[in-house]
């Protein structure tokens, strides 16, 4: 006589045991997902109306490490740069892959550039995005002296610059 293959279950109640290693990776996918999901990137919504007051005043050198700066995503920022030009490089390769999973067709409009803080190329920073139609209308130039208006924004660990308004500034 075959004995019977079903043990009981540790409380009493019949039906099959369920080893607890295999109900653990669920717990572990969960996990994994909740943490690639936070270190997506995200997207920012144009104010309806600009107003350069609502921007705080920082220096370049708090773009290049805002932590130390307190800075934080959410602030409405604005800084003096000098435009270098539009990269054709990801810069920021894997929070913006996990990203796509969020936002998968806007994501791909940004359009990344990098800055300078200096017209001597020193302060190199290269996680600066604006929409494609705000490029056309701009039309910047290498070395170009500018203000850019912005928000800090999530990118993984780190904070990346949206930028929504960018005045030319006259150099003396």
């Amino acid at each position: 006589m075959k004995k019977n293959s079903m043990r009981p279950h540790p409380d009493g109640v019949s039906g099959r045991f369920r080893h607890p290693a295999r109900s653990g990776w669920w717990g572990v996918i969960l996990l994994c997902s909740l943490l690639g999901f936070s270190a997506c990137g995200e997207l920012r919504p144009h104010p309806a109306v600009f107003e350069p007051e609502a921007y705080k005043p920082i220096a370049y050198r708090d773009l290049l490490d805002p932590g130390p700066a307190g800075l934080q995503a959410g602030q409405q920022v604005r800084v003096r740069a000098y435009f270098w030009q539009y990269l054709n490089y990801d810069p920021a390769i894997v929070p913006n892959y996990l990203t796509l999973l969020r936002y998968p067709v806007r994501w791909y409009q940004l359009q990344w550039f990098a800055t300078y803080d200096t017209a001597d190329l020193t302060g190199y920073y290269d996680l600066a995005a604006i929409t494609p139609e705000l490029a056309d209308r701009y039309k910047l130039k290498r070395l170009d002296p500018i203000m850019l208006y912005g928000e800090l924004a999530r990118l993984g660990p780190g904070l990346y610059l949206q930028v929504f308004h960018i005045e030319p500034i006259a150099e003396d």
